[in-house]
């Protein structure tokens, strides 16, 4: 375990409801970039990474979540 991490609770992932599953099915089309077809993606990674999150296994680091957000430049300040 890393210093200075508390550790999380297991919870199970919420379930989606028939109209919440398919309006977010279609909104993958709309909100992904278009990469041109030539990005490559580990599939195999995708596929267990999606898995540990809908079991509720995949580790999160608050910490971690909060530098990545902080240095992609997702978190602006606004001057409200």
């Amino acid at each position: 375990m890393r210093r200075g991490v508390a550790p999380v609770e297991r919870v199970s992932a919420p379930q989606k409801t028939a109209d919440q599953a398919a309006s977010t099915e279609g909104m993958s089309a709309v909100s992904m970039p278009d990469a041109g077809g030539s990005a490559p993606v580990d599939s195999d990674r995708v596929a267990r990474i999606r898995g540990a999150i809908e079991s509720g296994t995949y580790p999160l680091v608050p910490t971690e979540i909060a530098e990545g957000i902080i240095a992609s430049g997702l978190f602006q300040n606004s001057g409200e």
